[in-house]
């Protein structure tokens, strides 16, 4: 890991148990500047690691970072969570294109693997099972959410045996932090709140761009077979 990459890795790891020992704390003053700085120190961490051969706007991973930070700003706010719904919406579509686009000379991967799509589907409607009565005029949006996050993470188990184990898993575990992030969040707001939620939205939201960056890094820089 080049030395920039390592300092920039370090300042966000900072900036992100600054923000877990903030929210357990309950100073929400000082995660006005604690929050918005995760997405953009991953994103520097990003950068720094892989090599630059297109406009940002092309690179689906660095939009669905801006996106995600769009909606971290967004929900940090009260009466916002529309539009925030809406930032990571887009966030998972620009990693879903990113999880279709990666290529590789294994083409058995396009086998159908029908016990993880399964295993999704289930798990997509046993969540909707337990939000459905509380969501009131929510329903479409959330349902539409579901199915997008569902789709991400779906793609994100394709990439196994697509490409290199580490690669694949760190994908795969990024996307499950992240379905189990917004999980937690739509639990706590339409079911019922319980203690300590915001700690487990914030730590399984960080470590799910975290593995999904890593995941990018080592596609792009590891040589992969085309």
């Amino acid at each position: 890991m080049k030395p920039k990459t390592k300092q920039l890795f370090f300042l966000f790891s900072l900036v992100s148990i600054a923000e877990i020992a903030l929210i357990s704390t309950g100073n929400e003053t000082f995660r006005l500047i604690s929050k918005p700085l995760i997405i953009p120190t991953l994103a520097a961490t990003y950068l720094a690691a892989t090599s630059r051969t297109k406009p940002f706007y092309k690179d689906a991973v660095l939009m669905g970072l801006l996106f995600s930070w769009f909606g971290d700003v967004l929900l940090h706010f009260e009466g916002y969570f529309i539009p925030g719904l809406i930032s990571f919406l887009t966030a998972h579509i620009f990693y879903i294109f990113f999880f279709s686009s990666t290529q590789s000379a294994n083409t058995s991967f396009f086998k159908l693997r029908p016990v993880m799509l399964i295993a999704v589907i289930a798990y997509l409607i046993e969540l909707m099972l337990l939000l459905w009565p509380h969501l009131g005029g929510m329903k479409a949006p959330v349902l539409l959410y579901g199915i997008t996050i569902s789709t991400m993470l779906s793609a994100a188990f394709w990439q196994y045996q697509k490409l290199d184990n580490t690669t694949a898993i760190y994908l795969i575990i990024g996307a499950g932090f992240f379905v189990a992030s917004d999980s937690i969040l739509a639990l706590n707001k339409f079911k019922k709140p319980f203690d300590s939620a915001g700690i487990y939205i914030m730590s399984t939201y960080i470590l799910a761009q975290l593995f999904i960056v890593l995941g990018a890094i080592r596609y792009r820089n590891i040589p992969q077979e085309q």
